[in-house]
């Protein structure tokens, strides 16, 4: 998916191993009479992290992109062609029945039209074409972009909701077109709002500090690996399918958000970098610039039972 609330953060350079000593909560779903179907809208990175998860739970899992051939390899995982921008592709998935339904989209382009094509246009096909009498439970990955407050605030779910940027507006009236498409559905939604996603193949921001070139501003930053997240979505749907009623958004990030140089003697310590060097020699200034400056809470998550891999 897209993130617009922090750059990317440094790379980790394993990939997590989900079993039983990894830090996420296991539990089993159990079916009298048959399999629990999960399908992956948007079968990227996420996506691919949550598919053995969902399967060693007791799901038979689905994933959807462009170009399956792409996909990251997973045993037991079906992955299809599917263009979810088109209503055709939608009209095919929904003859099927899905107890579960994960949403995880990426922009066409990095514009407000790309976030409107990439990620409105599916949900309002979604929201047209789930059957009404559809039991499934829809779990939709935003972010916290839509956040827009700058002046350092603690954000949480029930913080208001003014983007400062016209991609962060799309992904707000996506959120909104699943919400309201769903009212008149027996489906249930949670909508999971991600902080800046670091992890295997996120390594922009790794980048920039070692090579000297990334900008030290005094904003704070909120983040979550990869796994995290996947882990946060695991959690919920296992949650839901054990009889406990979801809230409608919850904000995935760390326990603490870090601040301006602090977050860059964080990253440069966790890549074998002189931090003290790292920061006199980086380049700096006061803007806030347009993604903003919050911290945000986990409170809501937590709270729910979900842990970090770090627990």
């Amino acid at each position: 998916m897209a993130n617009n609330d922090t750059h990317d953060a440094h790379d980790h350079n394993d990939h997590h191993e989900h079993g039983p000593d990894c830090g996420h909560e296991h539990g089993e779903i159990t079916e009298a009479d048959e399999q629990p179907r999960a399908l992956l809208i948007g079968y990227g990175d996420i996506a691919s992290r949550l598919a053995p998860m969902l399967i060693d739970i007791g799901f038979a899992v689905t994933g959807i992109r462009r170009r399956p051939n792409d996909a990251n390899e997973n045993d037991g995982i079906q992955v299809r062609a599917g263009d979810v921008s088109q209503a055709g592709t939608w009209a095919k998935l929904m003859q099927e029945p899905w107890d579960l339904i994960v949403v995880t989209l990426t922009p066409t382009e990095y514009s407000a039209e790309g976030y409107h094509q990439g990620y409105v246009v599916p949900m309002q096909h979604l929201v047209q074409q789930l059957p009404v009498e559809s039991d499934t439970l829809v779990l939709y990955v935003s972010s916290t972009s839509v956040y827009g407050q700058r002046n350092g605030e603690w954000v949480d779910e029930s913080s208001t909701t003014e983007p400062s940027l016209a991609t962060g507006e799309q992904l707000l009236v996506a959120e909104n077109t699943l919400r309201d498409g769903l009212l008149a559905k027996k489906a249930h939604v949670a909508i999971v709002r991600a902080a800046g996603i670091y992890g295997p193949g996120r390594e922009r921001m790794y980048r920039a500090i070692q090579e000297g070139t990334y900008t030290i501003t005094p904003v704070w930053h909120n983040r979550i690996h990869a796994d995290d997240l996947a882990g946060a979505l695991e959690h919920l749907a296992l949650q839901h399918f054990m009889g406990a009623t979801l809230d409608e958004v919850y904000i995935a990030c760390e326990d603490e958000p870090l601040f301006g140089e602090d977050y860059v003697r964080h990253v440069a310590a966790q890549i074998g970098l002189d931090a003290a060097e790292v920061i006199a020699k980086a380049p700096k200034s006061n803007d806030v610039g347009a993604r903003g400056n919050k911290r945000l809470s986990n409170k809501r998550l937590r709270e729910s039972g979900w842990q970090l891999l770090s627990d």
